[in-house]
């Protein structure tokens, strides 16, 4: 019996991820279009590695700060707590902030969820975080409402952990414990976006023309279709499009290709990049696709959105996590990211709204110049009060309203 659990723990060690994700899930192959759709074949695609990057990159190139909420409501960098050199600087021995942000990210954006373990000091607080490849871990329901995580690496079982002793980045979810993977639920327009590609390659391949036929009277013993074939394929290929055919004997040559034009190859290839974009939320603008509708003047308006409806919901999902997972729950702290250079419009707009601000009151020198990133100036946090808006301007008005009342 013994060598019978080991015979069978030695063939689950050879499957890999993708075997036991399929006897898992039941769906075999997961072929569409003569296609193997998974993880790894999906970011072989330009249009997926582009929109999880866009992610990616919209979520570990802000600043992050960590903040401390004062009693008069106003607040403050914390930067005197681990937690703010972990989050915004080093989370682990080998990888900075950014690294760090966008290995999560593109994790949660492919298969559903980023896992990372925290390695805690004696104190109880988190030094740490270990970033978990996808496949390398799963979580199991202990209970109702209790749940293991239990992760491994080429070298072995890592160990089994309590939720409170890892950090999840979810994506979108169903499950209260578990989300929804992206690349199985867009498989058809992924694997449809790889047959295109495959299809057109082996167009290109054969000089855009897939095969003919060389009709000949008579019949071809073995060595004469023999050398003809070996004739042809001299005659064929990329370098010899347009070269002109010469038979004799009565050939005839009938051409079955079709050009790339009357295959649709390029309607087809800018469906799928679109389609791709909609899965994941990303405007076809961000991915260096666009169409007649989108010009120089509204790629501000682009820009602005991808931000709102693509980025903000992943940012919430970030800090949310930070402040729940990794801070004070409920306390004075929280995580914030700093966006303003994605919300910067042109020079003039800039330098309009500063006056205006200014102008008005609602902002001061110093804070204007914060915004922008330059270091406060003597005499800068002085507001400026607009003349019309002083209090003995506005009491000389009245005074004068009332001598002109009629008596």
């Amino acid at each position: 019996m013994g060598l019978l659990s080991k015979a069978f723990e030695s063939k689950a060690r050879e499957l890999t991820y993708d075997q036991i994700a399929d006897l898992i899930d039941g769906t075999g192959e997961r072929m569409v279009a003569g296609v193997a759709v998974n993880d790894k074949t999906a970011l072989q695609v330009s249009t997926v590695l582009a929109c999880v990057k866009i992610i990616a990159d919209g979520c570990a190139t802000p600043k992050l700060h960590v903040f401390r909420e004062k009693s008069d409501m106003t607040r403050e960098k914390a930067t005197n707590i681990p937690e703010y050199r972990l989050l915004s600087r080093r989370p682990n021995e080998w990888q900075t902030s950014f690294e760090w942000r966008r290995q999560m990210t593109i994790h949660a954006a492919l298969t559903g969820t980023g896992l990372s373990i925290k390695v805690r000091g004696d104190n109880r607080r988190v030094r740490e975080l270990i970033p978990v490849q996808p496949g390398r871990w799963d979580v199991t329901k202990v209970g109702r409402y209790e749940l293991r995580y239990r992760c491994w690496d080429e070298f072995g079982l890592i160990g089994e952990f309590e939720p409170d002793d890892v950090f999840l980045l979810n994506g979108v979810q169903w499950d209260w414990c578990s989300s929804l993977n992206a690349v199985h639920l867009a498989r058809h327009a992924i694997g449809l976006a790889i047959a295109t590609e495959k299809s057109q390659s082996a167009m290109h391949k054969n000089g855009l023309r897939t095969s003919g036929v060389y009709s000949v009277d008579g019949t071809l013993t073995a060595e004469q279709h023999q050398r003809l074939t070996e004739w042809i394929d001299k005659k064929s290929g990329p370098s010899k499009v347009g070269t002109p055919l010469i038979l004799d004997k009565g050939a005839k040559w009938l051409s079955t290709a079709i050009s790339g034009v009357d295959a649709q190859h390029v309607e087809t290839r800018r469906l799928q990049v679109e389609e791709i974009c909609r899965s994941y939320g990303v405007f076809p603008i961000m991915v260096g696709h666009s169409d007649k509708s989108a010009t120089f003047a509204s790629s501000e308006a682009f820009f602005s959105a991808h931000l709102i409806h693509c980025l903000a919901p992943w940012h919430a999902a970030w800090a949310q996590r930070f402040d729940e997972m990794l801070l004070d729950g409920a306390g004075p702290l929280f995580t914030e990211f700093d966006t303003r250079y994605m919300r910067a419009g042109s020079i003039k707009d800039r330098a309009l709204y500063a006056r205006t601000m200014i102008e008005m009151g609602l902002l001061n020198a110093n804070e204007y110049r914060d915004e922008e990133g330059r270091d406060p100036r003597p005499g800068g946090d002085e507001y400026l009060k607009p003349m019309n808006m002083s209090s003995s301007q506005t009491q000389g008005s009245n005074d004068e309203n009332e001598d002109e009342k009629p008596s």
